[in-house]
């Protein structure tokens, strides 16, 4: 009887080491099941959208921009002759040569802050496909996509890789200003045309 008791003991470790055993192993291969398809942390953790490009930052001053782009190793800055002062005495730009990748650059500002940074690729040094590639990655899914390009938006600001190779990063607080603006002027042309209807 003791040696039936015995029996039935190993039986029953045995059976337990071969479940235990079996069960590892189909661990192992979930494992390696989900490092082969990329399931398991396959998703890299989405970035909030830049504030601006490298050290250039939308809100900042003319003045402190000014004093970045001459330190800065992606533009070719050579001061003064690279500023446009426009005629309405609120807006100015900085235009400036790219070096490397970057052609062109041009930084727009509204009342002595930058609101507008354009980004002009050189095509025979990089491409759409990379950008757009990068960008998905690094931020998600653009939250708008149509023919001028892709667009990735928060609430203060957006970044768009447009055609055919443009990066822009847009103050959409100051944006929408001159759409009201806009909207604003136009109204009160109206009323001033019904206005002068008036006086025949």
């Amino acid at each position: 009887m003791r040696t039936l008791k015995y029996n039935i003991i190993i039986l029953l470790f045995l059976i337990s080491q071969l479940l235990y055993s079996q069960s590892s192993l189909f661990e192992d291969e979930t494992k390696n099941s989900n490092i082969e398809t990329g399931d398991e942390d396959s998703t890299e953790e989405i970035s909030a959208l830049p504030d601006g490009y490298r050290s250039i930052l939308l809100g900042m001053e003319f003045s402190e921009v000014k004093d970045l782009l001459l330190r800065e190793a992606r533009f070719d800055f050579r001061g003064d002759p690279d500023v446009s002062i426009q005629t309405n005495g609120n807006q100015s730009l900085i235009s400036s040569s790219g070096r490397a990748f970057i052609d062109q650059g041009f930084f727009q500002f509204n009342e002595n802050l930058l609101y507008l940074i354009i980004l002009q690729m050189d095509r025979e040094r990089m491409d759409f496909y990379s950008l757009q590639k990068t960008l998905t990655k690094k931020y998600g899914q653009p939250a708008e996509l149509s023919p001028e390009g892709l667009f990735w938006k928060n609430e203060k600001m957006q970044l768009s890789l447009e055609y055919p190779l443009t990066i822009k990063y847009l103050d959409l607080e100051v944006f929408n200003s001159f759409i009201e603006e806009d909207i604003r002027l136009k109204s009160f042309q109206e009323i001033s045309h019904s206005e002068f209807l008036k006086d025949f």
